[in-house]
């Protein structure tokens, strides 16, 4: 399964790339950035799955959940966001009213397990 990752955070992106490419044999690649994941979608690279992080600086998880929606349509229920909370009411909405999968940080590698079995069928 081809994976893409989001996440701002250096360490946690190499920590989960190492988990899902190194441990569960996937082809995983990494954005550091919300402008960067969605560079590499508008490059056509080929995802199964999409892991971003809520909060980043640049384009947040949501804008990025919002451009994969509309220009990539295949992949709304393969877009799991990853969040160390929501802090702010409208996040916290959206969120829940997007139809998207969520994993909490810290994140337990039987939740990616999990969540990696459900959008392949297994």
């Amino acid at each position: 399964m081809r994976i893409l990752l989001v996440d701002d955070e250096p360490l946690l992106l190499k920590s989960f790339a190492r988990y899902l490419g190194g441990v569960c044999g996937h082809d995983v690649f990494c954005a550091g950035s919300g402008g960067e994941a969605l560079a590499e979608l508008e490059a056509g690279e080929a995802v199964d799955v999409i892991f971003c992080d809520l909060t980043m600086p640049d384009i947040d998880g949501i804008e990025v959940h919002r451009a994969v929606c509309e220009h990539h349509p295949q992949l709304r229920d393969r877009f799991v966001f990853l969040t160390g909370g929501m802090t702010d009411g409208t996040t916290a909405d959206y969120v829940q009213n997007s139809g998207a999968l969520v994993l909490s940080k810290p994140v337990r590698q039987s939740s990616f397990d999990k969540i990696l079995a459900d959008v392949s069928g297994a």
